[in-house]
């Protein structure tokens, strides 16, 4: 009897210990889970995605929209005590091509994001594939939420790829910038604007996720709703790019690039342009209509991810795909910046329209040197105003204007002038990464002894310490098509929000007024349309026979490489009412003459000009000048007489110091 009830009592005991045991786990070890439940803080915050604004074409037309995704969720407070966190983890990644290393990379940045409610994010734009073993093993799985969520649509893929810009991954820096801003909204994973107007107006493009807020019993499963923040999606953003006429620009640019790249490969004397903008603007407001950088690249390349070998792909490629050449390629002008030795000669010198010059060798000697500066036409073209000279693009008559302009002023005018224009100063349009350029701040100081006549000969053709981008040359021709504002250039129209109220309309903004007299603008506008219409022009191959009114400049600019060069067209037209700048620019494009077709054809398919012109195109063509030559062939000669600038430049500091000793 003894012996029963000693067991009994150890019985007892060991019962008495095991509960002992289990309350100090329910109440210590577990307290503060079942603390929660039974005050009734058993809320699970599920998170509600806003979906990306739009990106809207001036007519209406999405050209950005975004489309379903799933995205996957960690909800730690749905997890039962006896469920480790790091075992759910390697569950998932034993279920999906998910990696344990990234999920718990993900967890671990996801938990210090104080804005995230107890909701992690583990993975976006999820497979579909793994999507559905995730639902179909939901019961293994707890506190693992799929959701849905979108990701943005690109529908017209690679069209507008550099204006547009494209969305990626947030990264560690980017959180750790929006933390110190205290901003909170951004989580990991979150994506974001990178480039384009998808990062210049990241703040309004970006949506406000929402969040659904339910009650769940111990085992993480659901009871009830206690109540919903609904998403606010991203406001749209309307453009005034016309988007069947970026079409049409882009498929301009292209095929005449691709044909140029044929037939340079065909001929040894000439090279491979390695790309090409174009910039169709209003002059008369500062409006983008369209433009188009070549080449271009697929923005949905980018919406899930950007594979190693799409990177590679992109990276590698000699043409630089990814760089926008309208803001972010800064080369010399050419003869495109004789237009601002115009300016400065008419303002400071009292140049005048008839103003008689002679070009009687071709040749141009700062008093005191022995090598001489050369015309890009060989032999002297004999006497000329200054509007034929314009139109001829005479190097010798600008060289001697540039030297006067020294004489008079040295550097200071000439460079004043420049930057009058804009040039060496962002135009401010709204993309990010634009180029400011470079104009040589020596000239602007009277006293400058390092300023030298050869600088100033130098830079009166658009050549030496100079460097612009395609929007400061179009902005600069917008100014001179207006007769004197510089407008800031810019894309967007008007941001709406998801109701369709606008809370913000873009007006015109004046950059500067130019102090140049209506007269001096009438001899810039007469030698322009002498360019494109006189029988001596040098745009002349393309529109001597237009059927609209334009006035241009065209321009060859020298590279540092031997024997490559930049070809430049800025115009504007109707002539007499301006409505469009078109500014056209051809990297290593080897000269001017290659850009005029890619304007031509721009100007008609925004004057929706449907007649043939190839015919009268070819006669144009075949004519002779005064002088003999051929229209194509002396245009594409233009400026590169000093086909070895830089070279012989060296030359004459060279015989210089010889000379002196």
């Amino acid at each position: 009897m003894e012996d029963k009830i000693r067991i009994f009592k150890i019985v007892l005991l060991i019962v008495f210990i095991l509960l002992v045991v289990r309350a100090f786990q329910l109440q210590v070890l577990d307290g503060d889970y079942y603390y929660n439940l039974s005050e009734g803080n058993r809320t699970s915050f599920r998170p509600i995605s806003a979906p990306r604004g739009k990106i809207i074409d001036r007519n209406g037309e999405i050209m950005v929209n975004n489309k379903l995704s799933h995205n996957l969720y960690l909800l730690p407070n749905e997890i039962p005590p006896q469920v480790s966190i790091d075992a759910v983890l390697k569950n998932i990644a034993n279920y999906t091509s998910l990696t344990y290393a990234n999920l718990l990379e993900n967890y671990n940045l996801s938990k210090d994001n104080i804005n995230n409610q107890g909701a992690f994010i583990l993975k976006r734009n999820i497979k579909k594939e793994d999507m559905v073993i995730l639902l179909e093993n939901n019961n293994e799985l707890p506190g693992v939420l799929v959701k849905e969520s979108s990701i943005r649509d690109y529908v017209y893929g690679d069209l507008a790829a550099h204006l547009i810009g494209y969305v990626g991954e947030i990264n560690k820096e980017e959180l750790r910038y929006y933390s110190e801003q205290s901003i909170y909204s951004y989580h990991v994973q979150d994506m974001l604007g990178k480039s384009g107007l998808e990062k210049e107006y990241e703040e309004y493009l970006k949506g406000i996720d929402g969040v659904r807020q339910v009650e769940v019993n111990n085992l993480g499963e659901f009871v009830q709703e206690l109540g919903v923040k609904d998403p606010v999606p991203g406001h749209n953003i309307v453009l005034n790019i016309d988007l069947k006429f970026q079409q049409k620009v882009e498929r301009i640019l292209e095929s005449h690039i691709e044909r140029l790249i044929i037939e340079a490969q065909e001929d040894d004397e000439r090279c491979e342009p390695i790309g090409g903008s174009a910039i169709i603007l209003n002059p008369n407001n500062g409006k983008i209509l369209a433009m188009s950088s070549y080449p271009n690249f697929n923005l949905n390349t980018f919406t899930t991810g950007l594979s190693e070998e799409d990177y590679l792909k992109l990276s590698s490629d000699s043409r630089r795909p990814m760089l926008d050449r309208n803001i972010m390629v800064s080369v010399p002008p050419g003869s495109l910046f004789k237009l601002v030795t115009g300016t400065a000669a008419i303002k400071y010198l009292n140049v005048k329209a008839e103003t008689e010059f002679n070009d009687p060798n071709g040749l141009f000697y700062i008093p005191g040197w022995s090598r001489p500066f050369r015309n890009w036409h060989e032999g002297g073209e004999g006497s000329m105003d200054f509007t034929k000279a314009l139109a001829r693009s005479n190097n010798i008559i600008f060289y001697k204007l540039g030297y006067n302009l020294y004489q008079e002023y040295r550097g200071e005018k000439l460079v004043e002038t420049a930057i009058n224009y804009g040039l060496s100063q962002k135009t401010n349009i709204d993309l990010p990464g634009e180029k400011k350029g470079r104009v040589p701040e020596e000239g602007l100081s009277s006293n400058s002894k390092s300023w030298n006549p050869g600088d100033s000969v130098n830079l009166s053709i658009g050549q030496g310490d100079l460097l612009t981008t395609p929007i400061q040359m179009a902005n600069y021709i917008s100014a001179i098509a207006n007769r004197g504002t510089l407008f800031r250039p810019y894309i967007l129209d008007e941001i709406v929000n998801f109701e369709g109220e606008v809370i913000f309309n873009q007006k015109s903004e004046v950059l500067h007024e130019l102090d140049y007299d209506n007269r001096l603008y009438n001899i810039l506008h007469q030698g322009m349309e002498e360019v494109t219409m006189s029988s001596y022009g040098t745009a002349r191959s393309t529109f001597r026979d237009f059927p609209i009114e334009v006035s241009g400049k065209t321009g060859t600019a020298q590279t540092s490489i031997e024997d490559f060069s930049h070809g430049w067209f800025g115009g504007f037209a109707p002539s007499d009412d301006p409505e469009i700048v078109v500014l056209v620019f051809l990297e290593n494009g080897s000269s001017s003459t290659y850009t005029l077709p890619i304007a031509g054809d721009i100007i008609k398919e925004y004057f929706d000009v449907n007649i043939e012109q190839e015919e009268k195109r070819d006669e144009v063509a075949n004519t002779t000048t005064e002088d003999g030559q051929g229209a194509e062939q002396t245009n594409e000669k233009e400026e590169n007489s000093n086909s070895n600038l830089f070279e012989y430049i060296r030359d004459v500091f060279s015989s210089k110091e010889e000379e002196s000793n």
